[in-house]
């Protein structure tokens, strides 16, 4: 069974651009299957592998082929994007266009999650919920305090099956302040130990929430 978040990896956008195959409709094909079924409704994440650029997408599954038919014609599965994201499908047109880059290239991927975490604010601890991930850093949203960007925090992250809770001392790059998504980007420094069990933490969210591609049908 999938994890909750599944992410479909393109090595770069001339990939991605070949995979576009009707804009008009709003239709990615992706050249893997996995356990996708046909009429599945999903939200996923399209990552540009050289560009580290995600971009989260609703989609429908409107069409799958299990076989290949030649080299043209690779078993893979056909994407809709439902109206409410056909803006995110643009800017995916415009990365694969060579039109739109990201302003600050991720050195990392990132991950969609869902864990339990605090941070600490003197003289209390406030509940939140990391979103997203990678290797340096993470997204909470809360409803608690924000810190302003540039200051320190402490972060405490549960990551249930995956293992203790990771003790991280960060940094706040930037606030979000808009109520369905209020948090703080984070870029955490330390402890040494804790940085590597969490770049440990990513590598197993990739693994596991990527549809592999068989080098064979691409």
């Amino acid at each position: 069974m999938f994890s909750d978040f599944i992410r479909l990896d393109y090595s770069d956008k001339a990939f991605l651009a070949r995979c576009l195959v009707d804009r008009e409709k709003g239709l990615l094909f992706y050249p893997a299957v996995g356990r996708i079924k046909l009429g599945d409704v999903m939200n996923v994440d399209v990552n540009v592998s050289d560009l580290n650029a995600t971009i989260r997408l609703k989609v429908a599954v409107v069409g799958r082929r299990t076989k290949p038919r030649g080299a043209k014609a690779p078993r893979g599965v056909y994407l809709e994007v439902l109206d409410e994201d056909r803006h995110r499908y643009l800017r995916l047109c415009q990365i694969a266009d060579g039109m739109w880059t990201p302003g600050r290239a991720r050195r990392h991927p990132r991950l969609s999650c869902n864990f339990k975490a605090s941070y600490y604010v003197p003289p209390s601890f406030y509940p939140g919920t990391v979103k997203d991930i990678s290797k340096e850093g993470l997204f909470i949203h809360t409803d608690g305090p924000l810190v302003e960007p540039g200051r320190g925090v402490f972060v405490q992250l549960h990551t249930g099956t995956f293992g203790k809770r990771l003790k991280l001392d960060a940094r706040v790059c930037w606030t979000d302040r808009v109520d369905s998504r209020r948090g703080m980007g984070l870029n955490c420094f330390g402890p040494a130990g804790q940085l590597k069990r969490m770049g440990k933490l990513v590598e197993r969210l990739i693994k596991r929430q990527t549809v592999q591609v068989s080098k064979a049908d691409i």
